[in-house]
């Protein structure tokens, strides 16, 4: 049984175990990012056929960061990295503790660096001295005075700790990740001028629903156009709905609004399915000209009260002409259909007889928003800092030790002075000499 948990335990904590989780997440990311998520299955079978969108739905691949097994790989990549870390603890714990104070002549032989000074200036004030610099560039020393005068400094160490604090920052990430892919969501919002709703039609959910904790209002869509009349902007007037606190708010292509964990973007519009039109009514012969209100599947009394209109159908887009609704208009008893559309104001006054020509001033549109909860993007930019933060630690500070050996000489007294470090020996090379000089 030992020998099993030994395998198991070497196994989980051995690099080529996490060379090949991140191979794995690398792949399932750049799946996730060339091939479209959350779209409907129809999508998938214009480009890739049955086959290939059965193997895509088997697989979760239009819905790579939710799916079963991408969590896995992140729970699979954490245990890895404790593991390892575990395993290489013990060692980093000798390195971080050790600690050789009392030297004698012999132990300066086998210090990568040291050398040896004979100083004219007497032992107690070269004692003064020596200890003055030491304490400079060494926060912690150690004075050792039995047998002989001796020093020790050390610094850096914690630069033993900095993978284990990058690894922690990669956990902290993980966790968010995972948080995000368990409890997180994306989905869109549809909700007409002038009414009120809390529902996101989830993507990549089987068509799931979820209910927010509070509601949103669209008071009025607004298109901005460029002077060539190409759309400029598109705006969504706004009210939460939070119990009995009302928020007005503000949402454009490119400034989503963030409350409480959630954040709604302005990704479409479109005409609500059952529209109220704001309608033009002109008098062919005197050419005046009335404004109408006309509500979908009503009739609304013509300006000489002898005739009706009604809205019976609405077209998001109609052959490429934009929105577009068809009308049913009652003058003399006769019943005619017509239509009004957006993109060709005088369609009706072209196609149609009759005393009155109809059109389109305005419509009902509904806002289309983008809804995400990401409740792990905290713990990821946290884990992001401490990853930083170790890596600057790792990178730049030095593990450095050094010792000191002081006695007496005819000619005043010998020095004897060593140091070691771990990496970056170049750098300390430097930082030695200038301690002999």
């Amino acid at each position: 049984m030992k020998i099993i948990l030994e395998k198991i335990f070497h196994f989980l904590s051995s690099v080529r175990l996490t060379i090949i989780l991140l191979i794995l997440l690398a792949l399932a990311c750049t799946c996730g990012t060339l091939l479209p998520q959350n779209q409907p299955l129809t999508i998938y079978q214009k480009q890739f056929g049955n086959l290939g969108t059965k193997l895509i739905d088997a697989l979760s691949l239009n819905d790579v960061y939710h799916a079963i097994w991408f969590q896995f790989l992140l729970f699979s990549l954490s245990i890895n990295l404790i593991i390892c870390s575990l395993d290489r603890l013990p060692k980093t714990w000798r390195l971080w503790r050790y600690e050789k104070k009392e030297v004698d002549k012999k132990f300066f032989k086998h210090l990568p660096l040291s050398e040896k000074i004979v100083c004219s200036m007497p032992l107690e004030k070269a004692k003064e001295k020596i200890i003055s610099l030491f304490e400079k560039d060494f926060p912690k020393i150690e004075v050792i005075s039995n047998p002989v005068f001796a020093l020790y400094g050390k610094k850096g160490n914690i630069s033993y700790w900095g993978p284990y604090i990058v690894h922690s920052g990669i956990l902290v990430v993980l966790l968010g990740a995972i948080i995000t892919s368990v409890f997180g969501f994306s989905g869109s919002m549809f909700i007409p001028e002038g009414e009120v709703s809390n529902t996101v039609f989830l993507h990549g959910k089987g068509h799931k629903i979820h209910n927010l904790p509070f509601s949103l209002k669209c008071e009025k869509f607004i298109i901005e156009y460029y002077p060539n009349g190409t759309p400029k902007e598109y705006i969504s007037h706004l009210t939460i709905i939070d119990g009995k606190q009302k928020i007005s708010k503000i949402i454009k292509v490119n400034a989503p609004l963030d409350y409480r964990g959630f954040r709604f973007y302005q990704a479409n519009y479109g005409v609500a399915s059952r529209p109220t039109l704001t309608l033009f009514v002109i008098n062919r012969k005197t050419g005046e000209k009335f404004e109408i209100t006309v509500p979908f599947n009503q009739s609304v009394s013509l300006p000489d009260g002898k005739g009706s209109i009604k809205v019976v159908r609405a077209f998001s887009d109609l052959m490429n002409m934009g929105p577009a609704f068809q009308l049913v208009v009652i003058e003399d008893d006769k019943p005619q259909t017509t239509w009004v559309i957006e993109r060709f104001p005088q369609f009706d006054a072209m196609h149609r007889k009759g005393k009155y020509a109809f059109v389109l001033k305005n419509y009902t549109r509904y806002t289309g928003l983008q809804v995400k909860k990401d409740p792990g993007v905290w713990i990821v930019w946290i884990g992001c800092l401490i990853i930083i933060g170790g890596l600057a630690i790792g990178l730049f500070v030095i593990p450095q030790k050094m010792w000191l050996h002081l006695t007496p000489h005819p000619k005043g007294c010998e020095i004897l002075i060593g140091g070691m470090a771990t990496k970056r020996r170049t750098l300390f090379k430097h930082t030695f000499q200038r301690w002999i000089k």
